[in-house]
Parts: C-alpha cells; sequence; structure tokens
C-alpha cells in the first residue's frame, strides 16, 4: 500500500512540474492600448546598444503575449541580469521580471529566449533622458 501511494504521489509531482507555466501578460487586454513594456538596463549583455526602452505597439505586445508564456525552466547559472523589464498600464506597475539575455534565464529560474525581445527589436523605442525620468516619476517615485 505505501509503495503505491509513493508510486502515485511520484507521478502527481511529475505531471504538476511538467505542467507549470507563467504567462508574462496573463489575461490583459493589451488590444486596448493602455499597456507598455518598460525595459530598463541593469548590469549585464544587452541588446546591441539598446539600453532603456519601451514597446507600447499594440500588434508587437500581441504578439509577445502569445509568445511570452514560459514552461520550461532554466539551470540556475551565475549570470545576472541585464533587463529589468515591466509591464504597465496608464498608472500601475502590473508585473516585473529581470532577463538575462546572453544565458537565456528570467526571474523564477524561467528559460527566457533572446529572440522573446530580439525579435521585437523594429519596436524598441529608445527612451530619451527626459522619458526615463517620466517614466520613473510615474512608476517609481512615488
Amino acid at each position: 500500500m505505501k509503495k503505491n501511494l509513493l508510486y502515485i504521489l511520484a507521478i502527481l509531482l511529475t505531471l504538476t512540474s511538467c505542467s507549470s507555466k507563467f504567462s508574462f501578460f496573463e489575461n490583459y487586454d493589451l488590444s486596448s492600448g493602455k499597456y507598455k513594456v518598460l525595459v530598463f538596463a541593469d548590469e549585464g549583455d544587452w541588446i546591441e546598444n539598446y539600453r532603456n526602452f519601451y514597446i507600447d505597439d499594440i500588434e508587437t505586445l500581441i504578439k509577445m503575449k502569445k509568445q511570452w508564456v514560459f514552461n520550461q525552466k532554466s539551470e540556475v547559472m551565475p549570470c545576472g541580469y541585464g533587463y529589468n523589464i515591466y509591464l504597465v498600464d496608464e498608472d500601475t506597475i502590473l508585473k516585473n521580471i529581470s532577463v538575462n539575455i546572453d544565458c537565456e534565464y528570467m526571474t523564477g529560474w524561467w528559460k527566457f529566449p533572446k529572440e522573446y525581445l530580439t525579435k521585437h527589436k523594429s519596436s524598441f523605442k529608445v527612451m530619451s533622458e527626459k522619458e526615463l525620468s517620466e517614466f520613473h516619476l510615474k512608476y517609481f517615485d512615488r
């Protein structure tokens, strides 16, 4: 009996660990036009010279929503994080993660393929110093 119970428990643990996933955009209606993804450089590798930028193009955000469903864990690596990424609406931070482009992982040790950002490079809007300051005031310095 104990052996069967342990066997069932092992199967259940395997199934739940295999089926876990994380959706960055959850069920937000990105077509409303009130959302942005803010990307701030930290230490580490960046995409070319893109340090602080944002994405507010609705079509791109919808593509990212479909793409940014994570179901694969990454190995633990000492690479640090190159970017802090925030999903914001008109005045609130809804989600945030840290990402390492070179080692391809993010907060929680989820696999984060670099293409998940680099593929959308044409939609990056580099923040001017003024925009950077405004974003910090609006979302962080409350």
